[in-house]
């Protein structure tokens, strides 16, 4: 009885103590996988944009419209973990490399206007902050072939949560996650909890009002042309241009609201799926009114089960190791607690022994 005593208080508090280390070593390694895992996205969207090409003709014939034209667009994003970053273990950061292409429906034709973009983006693994380090910027993508290329950019301050994973243990809360187009972080609110594809997700949205794109003009024209091309796109705001210089160019730059929403994964922060509603205008330089409607945007993500099956994997491997952490701890509790009993008794039994013998 002593013996087994013996054995199943040291089993208790081995099994007390792999409890307490379980979800170190548990979570590191769900945190390894997510984070080491190459990803291949896909989204689609209807596009109306202004076709520059168009925008004389449509001035001549005062016919606003004949300057756009409608597409609909297929997205691929290949997402690859990089390693051997001398600078990002230093750091104890982790590499994404991510190319988005956004192409013709239906055709292998690259989308002029918007072809895509590559990015490198270095973030703590944890908490899928950015880190201004390990090569971390964009370039652009050359619409003829759909391949990288040009110089990188790296003259970004990355700030928030990185925008294509969010943080594991993911809050019902308020998150700011960085948005490539205004190169800045957003404010993004939990929405509420969905079940879809199987698991419990997390909604957040996001609700960007007009705001300036960061770099030059999106157009700069002679005064004479711009007051033509006002008067047939936004004739209401004509006399916005006579408050400027007559002699000079005037410069209209780019600004963008959206209302977008990501449905998260919590336990892995991985995003299952997304929809994205952007309407891009033209200004003057810090301007409050809207001169030109640049484009107008509907995406959403598509091809989501068999991605949505690869994160659920990873959450139910978090899931167990959360679930496994009580378990352990209080069956050595009980092993513990039965190990003592034992040991008790035991006792008890060899000082009644040792009293019997004393009194013959």
């Amino acid at each position: 009885m002593k013996i087994t005593g013996i054995i199943l208080v040291v089993l208790g508090v081995l099994l007390g103590i792999l409890g307490l280390v379980a979800p170190v070593i548990g979570a590191s390694v769900a945190v390894g996988k997510v984070n080491s895992t190459d990803s291949t996205t896909y989204s689609t969207a209807k596009v109306k944009y202004l076709n520059q090409e168009k925008l004389i003709a449509a001035v001549t014939a005062n016919d606003p419209n004949a300057a756009y034209d409608t597409v609909n667009l297929e997205s691929t994003r290949v997402t690859k973990a990089e390693s051997g970053n001398a600078d990002a273990e230093k750091q104890g950061a982790s590499i994404f490399n991510t190319v988005s292409v956004n192409k013709l429906a239906g055709t292998d034709t690259v989308f002029t206007a918007s072809p895509g973009g590559e990015a490198i983006f270095a973030f703590n693994p944890s908490d899928s902050q950015l880190i201004n380090c390990c090569g971390a910027g964009t370039r652009a993508i050359d619409p003829a072939t759909g391949q990288p290329t040009g110089d990188w950019n790296t003259n970004i301050d990355f700030q928030g949560v990185m925008p294509l994973k969010f943080p594991f243990a993911s809050p019902q809360d308020t998150l700011q996650v960085y948005n490539g187009d205004l190169q800045a972080p957003v404010e993004t609110k939990f929405a509420g909890e969905v079940e879809q594809y199987g698991m419990k997700l997390y909604k957040y949205t996001q609700s960007i009002p007009p705001t300036q794109l960061p770099g030059k003009p999106l157009l700069e024209v002679p005064m004479s042309l711009a007051k033509v091309a006002v008067g047939v796109f936004a004739p209401a705001q004509a006399p916005l241009l006579d408050s400027l210089p007559q002699d000079q160019n005037v410069a209209l730059y780019r600004f963008t609201s959206q209302e977008n929403t990501f449905l998260v994964e919590p336990l892995s922060g991985q995003i299952v799926d997304g929809q994205l509603t952007n309407k891009d205008t033209a200004r003057l330089n810090n301007g409050d009114v809207d001169i030109l409607t640049v484009a107008e945007l509907e995406g959403q993500s598509a091809n989501v089960e068999e991605g949505a099956a690869e994160i659920k994997s990873s959450a139910d491997l978090l899931a167990l190791v959360g679930i496994a952490t009580p378990i352990l701890i209080g069956l050595g509790v009980i092993l513990l607690i039965i190990g003592i009993i034992l040991l008790v008794m035991a006792s008890r039994k060899k000082k009644a022994a040792a009293s019997a013998a004393a009194s013959s």
